[in-house]
């Protein structure tokens, strides 16, 4: 079965970063940002990939297959709404930014409910934060 992987960008009160944010420039474009993880992927999903066929292609390929969806602004917050929903998603990689913000799009209520498991961290230079979890089999 494939593996569906998350990555997120969360402030410290569990906000979606804004798209213009110095820190998420550093996330697109570094080594150990998205590019990092879209190098290792397989397909990289979008949020027009429908759920079905999401859920169909996760049955039909091996465990060395990895999906790959980035969240980064709206329209794929509300995308991995679903995904979590449906309980679709085998591991979550979250950057914890060292910003905070009073409102904006709550992305840490959309992560579904279950056990994880943190599997790995580490801290950059710049303080950002990367939680590597996986959901308990």
């Amino acid at each position: 079965m494939a593996k569906i992987q998350v990555i997120m960008p969360i402030t410290l009160n569990g906000f979606l970063p804004d798209e213009n944010e110095k820190l998420m420039e550093w996330l697109r474009t570094d080594r150990n940002g998205f590019p990092y993880w879209e190098n290792r992927a397989v397909f990289n999903m979008y949020p027009y990939y429908g759920m079905l066929d999401l859920m169909d292609a996760k049955e039909r390929h091996g465990n060395d297959c990895t999906y790959f969806m980035k969240v980064e602004n709206q329209k794929s917050a509300d995308y991995v709404s679903g995904v979590f929903l449906y309980k679709l998603a085998d591991e979550v990689v979250i950057y914890l930014l060292p910003i905070s913000y009073k409102s904006g799009i709550n992305i840490t209520g959309r992560i579904q409910p279950g056990q994880w498991v943190l599997h790995e961290s580490k801290t950059f230079r710049n303080n950002v934060c990367r939680l590597i979890y996986r959901l308990k089999k």
